[in-house]
């Protein structure tokens, strides 16, 4: 016969499991979301350098002014400690469509990077995709007629993990509904 402490002890073995679990995926969600703030951060400081004067002149007046802010954007997040794989999308409206004196660009940014759980169990993910992303429009314009490449280059410029500035690899976008939605309402909202 079976005491009341007998009976007990499975009770207190299950409840025992039940709380480490939980605590196990609190920490695990906390190192996840710590990540994502992280990436948020970085994609901040990044978008803040492409406004600042020393980002968007270079960019202004380079043929290639996605490639510019794109590298720049890298480079940002870099200094910002984060080495997630990213995707810079750069459009530049078409000449007819802005006034003389000022350019249209939007640029949209994503980081993805795998994030490893500390307390995942064999039957679970060791590890999950953190992803961020920022959109925004800049107008670059001039008092007169702003300077303008002789050809307009819009598309993505994708970043492995860890790659630094002059690293991308280039995929041309003919279309505005090539890119992604967000970036695709904001040209059409200021546009």
């Amino acid at each position: 016969m079976r005491g009341e402490c007998g009976s007990i002890a499975p009770l207190a073995v299950v409840v025992c499991l039940v709380l480490v679990t939980t605590l196990g995926f609190a920490v695990d969600h906390g190192v996840v979301y710590a990540a994502k703030a992280h990436q948020e951060q970085a994609l901040d400081a990044a978008r803040q350098a492409c406004m600042d004067a020393s980002g968007a002149v270079p960019a202004k007046y380079a043929d290639n002014p996605g490639l510019t802010l794109a590298d720049g954007i890298v480079q940002t997040v870099r200094d910002q400690g984060v080495s997630a794989a990213l995707t810079v999308w750069f459009y530049e409206a078409p000449a007819q469509s802005t006034p003389r004196s000022e350019r249209l660009w939007v640029i949209g940014v994503q980081a993805e990077q795998q994030t490893p759980l500390p307390f995942s169990v064999p039957a679970s993910p060791q590890a999950l995709t953190v992803a961020s992303s920022r959109a925004f429009v800049a107008k670059p314009y001039s008092a007169e007629a702003v300077w303008r490449p002789e050809r307009r280059i819009c598309g993505s410029y994708r970043f492995a993990e860890g790659s630094t500035a002059g690293m991308s690899t280039f995929s041309s976008i003919s279309s505005l509904q090539g890119f992604p939605d967000e970036m695709v309402k904001l040209a059409q909202g200021v546009g």
